[in-house]
């Protein structure tokens, strides 16, 4: 299933399953935010425009004994005053290729697990893991990240993980600029 070029949405998954999902290419601001807590949730985030919120981009877990495995990469992250990437209990978070514009807090300090990759070692890293190096996310006046956690790396060893195609986060602000949010038809 995709959720593709929407504008200022509020979306939960709940605590069932939400399987080969993708959501991209959206434009978030102001009270947009995404929670995503299923058990067993597989998910991409891909393309998205977030500007202006104060958390939540997405939160995802929370619940004990659930797990979700979710991907997210070449989003565009502008003027986040709060948290972006906000990973709790039961998280598995790939977070690469995307680009972190004055965002006060990247990737929040939870007990979920993140792979966060902020240098080329910690990118070639991923090799071992999924099979190809991730891409290095890109930080301009925003907060520091430490989320280098390879047990999200062993969990997304899955398809939609390995053949995902990342462009470098140096070309992200532009193309989802260019191309996300609602109307826009590519």
């Amino acid at each position: 299933m995709a959720i593709d070029h929407i504008g200022r949405q509020f979306i939960a998954t709940g605590y069932g399953a939400v399987t080969h999902t993708t959501i991209s290419n959206n434009v978030f601001n102001g009270q947009s935010v995404l929670i995503l807590t299923g058990d067993g949730d597989q998910i991409t985030l891909a393309l998205n425009y977030f500007y202006y919120t104060s958390g939540r981009g997405p939160h995802v877990g929370g619940t004990s004994g659930y797990t979700q495995k979710i991907h997210i990469y070449n989003n565009y992250y502008v003027t986040v005053l709060g948290h972006a990437i906000d990973p709790e209990v039961g998280a598995n978070v790939l977070a690469e290729g995307n680009y972190f514009n004055v965002v006060t807090t990247p990737v929040l300090a939870g007990v979920g697990a993140a792979y966060v990759p902020t240098t080329s070692a910690q990118a070639s890293a991923c090799s071992s893991y999924i099979g190809r190096a991730c891409q290095v996310n890109a930080f301009l006046n925003s907060g520091t990240v430490s989320a280098a956690s390879t047990s999200a790396l062993q969990a997304l060893d899955d398809s939609y993980v390995l053949g995902a195609s990342v462009m470098a986060a140096s070309a992200v602000g532009a193309y989802v600029q260019a191309n996300a949010g609602l109307g826009i038809v590519n």
